[in-house]
């Protein structure tokens, strides 16, 4: 098995890394990256607890873009990079921002939390699955899934917003990292594949390196589809879970199996 997209509690993930390499070594995984959102931080004890656990490790992070649902995958980065660190920096603090701007939100809701009750669950970059943990702390909502889908949907919720980068930047900051630059979960882009496809030509130009075109709700005529269309103009074919812990998305396991496309074409990124 395999997983090159996997969350830690740096982001938005329920385990520390070193608790998330000994799941996917439970599952089997023997090729592993951490693509935590907007962060570095996790890792070093990531790829040291891979180290110990026999599992190959690849460097990663997931890039929020501007664009809606679009992220970015970097895979193959230097956590040693000066300019990744200091953009993970302005990541933090943007993130920070947002959060107080939900929060005040929901209390014009009704729902009343201080920053401190949030952060305590963050590690890391700090996002809405440590407001819903929170939420789950003081009785509003007996779910992380139920917070987001009574509260963290709604209208004065979703109007916070959020500086994110542009995907050029994105892609450009990947590999100033010494990174590829992979279009994560590209079906969620749109409904419509002819959209989806123009906008994959658009993140070519700009220098997309792959097609995360191996995911966990992808049908295998779909992997089909994006695995043709990255082998059309040379982008690597990569693959991943998406895992972000049971408490956070319950019905996301750890792992799929080792497409021979992935374990090919993502040697350039280890």
């Amino acid at each position: 098995m395999i997983d090159l997209h996997m969350h830690s509690s740096c982001s938005d993930g329920q385990h520390s890394p070193e608790k998330l390499v000994e799941i996917a070594e439970t599952y089997g995984i023997t090729h592993l990256a951490l693509t935590d959102h907007d962060t570095i931080s996790g890792l070093s004890a990531a790829r040291t607890a891979a180290q110990k656990h026999g599992i190959r490790f690849l460097c990663g992070i997931e890039i929020s873009t501007n664009v809606r649902h679009q992220h970015i995958l970097g895979l193959g980065v230097s956590p040693a990079s000066d300019v990744l660190r200091d953009a993970c920096e302005q990541f933090e603090q943007r993130r920070i921002k947002r959060m107080h701007g939900i929060l005040d939100a929901l209390n014009g809701l009704g729902i009343a939390l201080d920053p401190e009750q949030v952060t305590r669950y963050a590690s890391g970059q700090v996002g809405k699955p440590h407001i819903a943990r929170a939420m789950m702390d003081k009785g509003y909502v007996s779910s992380v899934s139920e917070a987001f889908e009574k509260y963290l949907s709604l209208p004065p919720v979703r109007a916070v917003k959020d500086s994110k980068i542009s995907d050029a930047d994105a892609i450009a900051l990947i590999h100033a990292a010494g990174g590829h630059a992979i279009l994560a979960h590209p079906l969620e882009l749109s409904d419509s594949m002819d959209a989806i496809v123009e906008r994959m030509d658009c993140l070519r130009d700009m220098g997309l390196d792959g097609v995360e075109a191996f995911y966990r709700t992808h049908t295998p005529e779909q992997c089909a589809f994006f695995s043709a269309y990255a082998e059309r103009y040379g982008l690597i074919v990569t693959g991943g879970s998406d895992y972000h812990g049971e408490l956070i998305k319950p019905d996301v396991l750890p792992g799929i199996p080792p497409y021979p496309q992935i374990l090919s074409q993502t040697a350039l990124c280890w």
